[in-house]
């Protein structure tokens, strides 16, 4: 399931083309795409571990990084999110069954999952960063006679910002999923304030734990110190630093924070091999 980056055979800076087998929109400019590569061989060879990114491009207008939201036990095809955000996102976005885009990758370190192995796991995400929890929550169900007990906790701007709400039923089977937003609407009869109030409803046991946080820099400061209060150290604590890729091969040097490059050496890290780089997080 962990794949050492680098370590593929074929030359890492050449995309190849993957077609959309389904396409349907999650929320308003997002879009969720299930993809398989035009190779039988790759389709077959490809690997990855939850948590790792690919370069996906579309020819004459550009490329981008996305973490992939299917499983690493899915075969024959793999899946992404797009929110649409520029140029290159927009043009993904139009994409219909049957066309085809181009990847490159996997990249990057993702959850240690192998090494979680006996654990509770605890899924911690805030918008978008449901997408690359989504792929190591599916694994953690799918090998479920490895794990402890799975637990998501899961914020959003509003009801309609909610990802994948369609398949939460389906996730209870085998994890406990509790939801909040920020904003409700007259239809939403769910919880409503910051992520850091689920923690009010659950039971978490720190002493055999491992939590996997992903969502934007300002949720990080908080579920930090909530974690951190309930007993938490810094090594059972995994963070995506996604938002910071760009080229994906340490060549561009955007994703640098400090001393290390986000693209090679993450961009799963935990909160004990980033202690001390307070930019990281921001």
């Amino acid at each position: 399931m962990v794949r050492e980056p680098g370590s593929e055979s074929r030359n890492e800076y050449m995309p190849v083309p993957a077609k959309v087998l389904a396409v349907r929109e999650l929320a308003p400019a997002v879009r969720h795409f299930v993809l398989r590569f035009s190779d039988p061989e790759l389709r077959h060879s490809f690997s990855f571990c939850s948590g790792q990114f690919l370069q996906v491009s579309l020819l004459g207008v550009g490329e981008a990084p996305f973490a992939v939201c299917s499983s690493p036990t899915q075969t024959d095809s793999f899946e992404l999110c797009v929110r649409e955000t520029g140029n290159v996102t927009r043009a993904l976005n139009r994409l219909k069954k049957g066309d085809t885009l181009w990847v490159r990758g996997p990249y990057g370190w993702g959850f240690p999952l192998a090494e979680m192995a006996g654990q509770d796991l605890v899924f911690i995400a805030g918008g978008m960063g449901l997408v690359p929890l989504r792929s190591a929550l599916k694994c953690a169900v799918c090998l479920d006679d490895e794990f402890g007990r799975l637990t998501v906790l899961y914020g959003a701007k509003n009801p309609e910002q909610l990802l994948f709400r369609d398949e939460f039923a389906t996730w209870r089977e085998g994890a406990r999923i509790e939801v909040t937003v920020d904003e409700a609407g007259p239809d939403w009869d769910g919880r409503v304030g910051l992520i850091t109030r689920l923690f009010d409803v659950v039971d978490l046991s720190p002493e055999r734990t491992q939590v996997l946080c992903c969502g934007p820099p300002v949720m990080f400061k908080f579920v930090l110190g909530r974690l951190k209060e309930l007993g938490f150290d810094d090594g059972q604590i995994y963070v995506s630093l996604e938002r910071n890729m760009r080229c994906g091969v340490g060549k561009c040097e955007h994703c640098v924070v400090e001393s290390f490059y986000t693209c090679r050496q993450g961009p799963v890290l935990s909160i004990e091999q980033i202690r001390g780089i307070s930019s990281a997080l921001r």
